[in-house]
């Protein structure tokens, strides 16, 4: 009997950990959120013009034109560090979006960018412009596609419009509310 408790004893503390390695680590490291409201115009266009299909990558969170990220350890010299991600695919080809970085000292927001699986790198993806903090949020942005991204997804997707275009195109309004 002492022996089959020892056993479900250690199971149990297996498990716990596996958790945390797999999806809970975020939870048990999370400082507090940023959400984005996404631009209703943008995604269309990214969905029905492009032909993308955006999908949320753990522990990120996409609902409908929100999306949300957790944000983890400490906001470092002006630098906000988040987990999961959003992907966008054609179907054949996929772009993973990671890793964001907030960086409110040069107002750029950066990725790590990997296509089916390869990593590419840190990618500048949305200039950011912060604005007054709506309420619940310690600093609100507005988001806008870089030149950089833009340039990016036509070099992967083939995209039938020019980088141009895409461009600062308004992606969203973010809310950062640490904990």
């Amino acid at each position: 009997m002492r022996t089959f408790g020892k056993r479900v004893s250690i199971i149990a503390a297996i498990t716990v950990l596996a958790s945390l390695a797999v999806g809970g680590t975020a939870g048990a490291l999370a400082r507090g959120t940023t959400s984005v409201d996404l631009e209703p115009a943008t995604i269309d266009v990214v969905v029905n013009t492009l032909g993308l299909t955006p999908a949320a990558i753990t522990p990120g969170q996409l609902s409908g034109l929100e999306a949300s990220f957790p944000i983890v350890g400490n906001a470092k010299d002006g630098v906000i560090k988040h987990v999961g991600g959003l992907s966008l695919s054609d179907g054949e080809t996929t772009l993973k979006l990671t890793q964001y970085f907030i960086d409110t000292n040069v107002g750029q927001l950066t990725a790590v960018a990997s296509v089916d699986g390869v990593r590419v790198g840190r990618i500048p993806l949305l200039d950011v412009t912060l604005i007054a903090p709506a309420a619940g949020c310690a600093a609100s942005a507005d988001l806008a596609l870089s030149a950089d991204a833009a340039a990016a997804l036509d070099a992967i997707f083939d995209l039938p419009v020019e980088p141009e275009d895409l461009t600062g195109a308004d992606f969203g309004t973010a809310c950062v509310a640490p904990r």
